[in-house]
């Protein structure tokens, strides 16, 4: 709070009323000693005993009057200064954020008016205070503010739902504390001075949230300055760049499934003509050597297994690229989808001695595609995440477990079926999440895997329209997301 300055309101009241007052008692002297003085004059001859009576009643009414004179003042000063005490007070609630309390309105016409006018404000004050708040709270962007050394300020419920951290949580940490342990420790510095020189900085930060998550953020950065021009901090805005980033992946795969299924099916073709006559040349060579010479028979066996598999290669190339006409497709149910994998894979995976539990929706809707395609993604899910389990647990072990659950989820306007498998299985190390879709590449040892399976699977439910997407931690888990979208339409029609 600032000094209060020689002459300010409260003097002023004080001279005002003090001048009132004399005015008064000036007033009711003169009256009394006219109105005495004429008393007299009447008389010839006054006795001395009438001119002391006179005197005296000239000394009641000047008292009276300087009674009612300073009555009259105080009443003055209250009817001026409660309209006022009440103004300030309103005013200085409001300054902090408080617009609930409106002042009376006085009988005085002038002070009615002020009081009026300062009610209408507040209650504009009000709106616009709501009108923000709820522009801060439908912001899907974080919202932050802070100070020129960098310490939060405030801090928007979009901040509170993006990072996890409440307004007690966070109001006075610096800004450092949101961002990942990735991040350079001058970020910050050179965000500011980017800010003062050019009017904003933006760029793209990794984040951490309060469960210690790092996500990726687009931040927008501004200055705050007073209306001399003097900063006196800094204006964030954070988007959430993970649906994004992920969005530009698949796009990515998709192109580059493609453009890799164009290759396999010409590879595929060149290969297939010459390694059929090698087969079929190497089986006519073991008709003709005869049976004693062992060694001769063992060397030609080898050839003829080693075609078999790089036709099996090949017919997964094949697979791979071929267009599937959708006029084949069919309306499915998924749990019967998945009953038919099981059931194909049951007795390895009891040898296995692997659990799988099963949280399958009641009722789920179809949808529409083709049963064996789907049914390969099944296999192809169930036979990765019993390899990932055995090589974690090869003997039996109570988290051995493999769980498959569906639901109907909403997303894009649209309805989908997402099936999810989760296995507690080796996991896959980050720096191979965004390899695992690509041909060929397997981290199963050789012989074991041609690195098609998930290729395969990813054409497969893109061409169904749907989508894939994997989370795994390296040692912890394996998450396999699929969603198919719910057909709609009439399903005996279709059949």
């Amino acid at each position: 709070m600032g000094k209060k300055k020689f002459g300010g309101l409260g003097l002023r009241l004080f001279i005002l009323t003090q001048v009132f007052t004399t005015l008064i008692v000036l007033a009711t002297g003169f009256f009394a000693i006219e109105i005495n003085r004429k008393a007299l004059l009447r008389r010839k001859k006054p006795t001395i005993w009438q001119v002391k009576r006179t005197l005296e009643n000239m000394r009641i009414e000047v008292l009276i009057g300087g009674v009612v004179a300073c009555l009259s003042g105080i009443a003055l000063t209250l009817a001026i200064t409660k309209p006022i005490k009440q103004l300030i007070k309103g005013v200085q609630s409001a300054a902090v954020g408080d617009f609930t309390k409106t002042i009376e309105v006085p009988s005085q016409y002038e002070f009615s008016q002020l009081a009026e006018a300062y009610n209408q404000m507040l209650s504009s004050m009000k709106k616009s205070e709501e009108h923000l708040r709820k522009v801060f709270y439908a912001a899907d962007d974080a919202i932050m503010t802070t100070d020129r050394e960098g310490r939060v300020t405030l801090w928007s419920e979009s901040s509170e739902r993006m990072f996890g951290y409440g307004k007690d949580q966070i109001v006075g940490k610096d800004l450092r504390t949101l961002h990942s342990p990735k991040m350079k420790p001058d970020l910050i510095k050179h965000m500011q001075e980017s800010a003062m020189k050019k009017g904003r900085w933006q760029g793209e930060i990794v984040y951490s949230n309060s469960k210690g998550h790092s996500f990726d953020g687009w931040c927008v950065m501004t200055t705050l300055t007073e209306e001399t021009g003097e900063i006196i901090g800094y204006l964030s805005v954070v988007r959430d760049m993970t649906e994004k980033k992920q969005m530009e992946m698949q796009l990515i795969q998709a192109d580059k499934m493609a453009s890799l299924g164009e290759l396999a099916a010409g590879v595929a073709h060149e290969i297939n003509n010459p390694l059929s006559g090698i087969i079929s040349n190497a089986e006519f060579l073991q008709e003709e050597i005869p049976a004693e010479s062992e060694e001769q028979q063992e060397e030609i066996r080898e050839i003829v297994e080693n075609g078999q598999r790089i036709k099996t290669i090949v017919q997964d190339l094949l697979n791979f690229s071929r267009q599937r006409d959708s006029k084949t497709y069919t309306t499915l149910d998924i749990p019967e989808v998945i009953t038919s994998s099981l059931n194909l894979t049951e007795h390895q995976i009891q040898l296995d001695r692997i659990k799988i539990v099963k949280e399958i929706g009641d009722k789920l809707p179809p949808v529409r595609g083709s049963f064996n395609q789907i049914e390969q993604v099944f296999i192809n899910l169930l036979s990765n995440a019993r390899h990932a389990l055995n090589q974690k647990y090869p003997d039996s072990h109570e988290d051995k477990t493999l769980l498959i659950r569906t639901d109907q989820v909403e997303g894009d306007g649209r309805k989908y079926i997402r099936i999810e498998f989760l296995d507690r299985g080796i996991g896959i190390p980050e720096e191979n999440v965004d390899k695992i879709l690509n041909p060929f590449f397997t981290t199963k040892e050789q012989g074991q895997g041609t690195g098609l399976g998930l290729s395969i699977s990813y054409n497969i439910i893109q061409e169904h329209n749907g989508a894939i997407r994997f989370e795994s931690k390296k040692g912890e888990y394996t998450k396999v997301t699929i969603d198919l979208p719910v057909y709609e339409g009439d399903i005996e029609d279709d059949e």
